[in-house]
């Protein structure tokens, strides 16, 4: 079948991407043909298809460049983008596909594509990767941080009064404007016909917020398999690997450092916390951490294989996190923080253990309650490459996903 795969990048930016990738490459190896609709980007991959792409185009940086005009036209493109519905709609002349797969459109391409996709008669399959369509910030978090659902009920002018959103009020004023659009034009209850929701916990959400319970179902991701060797030995550290920003709980991770002076912790990843972060280990006289910086492919794998256990401590609602998904392959047990989708990726005492989020006592018991079980780190490790295939193998995914698109054909 032809699949029209919508997503703003056509990059490696986050997990997000990550998926999409993997799930592009593993229809187009079973014989489907898979057409990608992006932004044009310089990070892009190469497609016959860019043509069809929508210019390049930087929210922020526009928004933020002088001139009332330009800045009316840079909010009009982020709610409703009508270059996008219609490079969308002469792709979609072109190639003729048999569905709409949608992922990321926020801000860059817009919830306008949706219209388009159903005024060409496909059916839309959309794949949450986030809170956006709840929450205008994407995190349910308010500018300090904290764990926030006031805009529920369509309540969105919360998002405003909090400055919410890259704690700016123009900024946040317009996520909320595109918010009400939306919601007003009912753009993601009728354009789309199934939800695909990594996590039971945003599923579970969307049905709280009124989305009916058939047009939610639950799918974890996949991640190709074999490429994570299980490893039930291990070099001595264990490792944080993501963004080192506040949501993901990386500053309450290397603060419990501090009174773990006999744990070796690596960090993986960059972020705006990065120099803060290494101010304080420095100061601190913490020789227990190691910034190791961005990685990926073979290198990142080769350190999670070799570690003894792998942290994910995030203080949002992490909705399904490729790190997990990766560390089990890889045969490692997981701390990680209850919240969100987290822990219905851990079974507790069996893969994994689970603390408090945010609460930096919580997490340091839990670190040593994870050091204590180290004669059962291979057994755990054994359980997590076990659910690891079971849960996100790519070809359990690709039957799930091939019966979901043939429904509705």
């Amino acid at each position: 079948m032809k699949i029209l795969m919508v997503h703003k990048f056509y990059y490696i930016e986050g997990g997000a991407e990550r998926y999409y990738f993997n799930l592009c490459e593993l229809l187009q190896r079973h014989g489907h043909e898979v057409i990608p609709f992006a932004m044009h980007h310089p990070r892009n991959e190469a497609t016959p298809y860019s043509d069809f792409f929508v210019d390049y185009f930087e929210p922020d940086r526009e928004l933020a460049r002088l001139g009332v005009i330009n800045g009316l036209r840079a909010a009009a493109r982020v709610i409703y983008n009508r270059q996008a519905q219609q490079r969308i709609e002469l792709l979609i002349d072109a190639v003729r596909p048999d569905i709409a797969h949608v992922h990321g459109v926020y801000h860059h391409l817009s919830p306008s594509v949706l219209f388009s996709l159903k005024r060409k008669k496909l059916p839309v399959i959309f794949t949450l990767h986030e809170y956006k369509i709840l929450c205008p910030d994407y995190l349910f978090l308010d500018r300090h941080g904290r764990v926030c659902e006031r805009c529920a009920g369509a309540h969105f002018w919360h998002a405003t009064a909090g400055r919410c959103f890259r704690q700016s009020l123009p900024a946040s004023a317009l996520v909320s404007a595109e918010s009400y659009v939306h919601r007003f034009l009912r753009t993601y209850r009728r354009q789309v016909d199934l939800y695909l929701s990594p996590s039971r916990f945003l599923r579970d959400k969307m049905i709280q917020y009124g989305y009916p319970q058939e047009q939610v179902a639950w799918l974890p991701y996949t991640i190709p398999i074999d490429h994570y060797e299980p490893c039930y030995e291990n070099d001595g550290y264990c490792v944080y690997v993501g963004r080192l920003s506040h949501e993901k709980g990386i500053a309450e991770l290397v603060r419990a450092m501090k009174h773990l002076p006999d744990i070796r912790l690596k960090v993986i990843g960059t972020g705006r916390l990065e120099e803060a972060l290494k101010t304080f280990v420095h100061e601190n006289g913490m020789e227990n951490v190691e910034f190791s910086g961005y990685q990926s492919g073979a290198s990142l794998r080769e350190i999670v294989k070799r570690a003894m256990f792998v942290v994910v401590p995030s203080v949002v609602y992490d909705n399904s996190p490729l790190s997990i998904y990766e560390a089990l392959a890889h045969g490692k047990a997981v701390l990680g923080a209850n919240i969100g989708g987290i822990p219905e990726l851990i079974d507790e005492e069996r893969d994994g253990l689970l603390f408090t989020a945010g609460d930096e006592e919580s997490l340091v018991a839990a670190m040593r309650r994870m050091m204590a079980a180290a004669p059962r780190w291979p057994e755990m490790g054994r359980h997590g490459r076990d659910k690891a295939v079971t849960l996100f193998g790519p070809e359990a995914h690709l039957q799930r996903i091939e019966s979901i698109y043939r429904k509705f054909m």
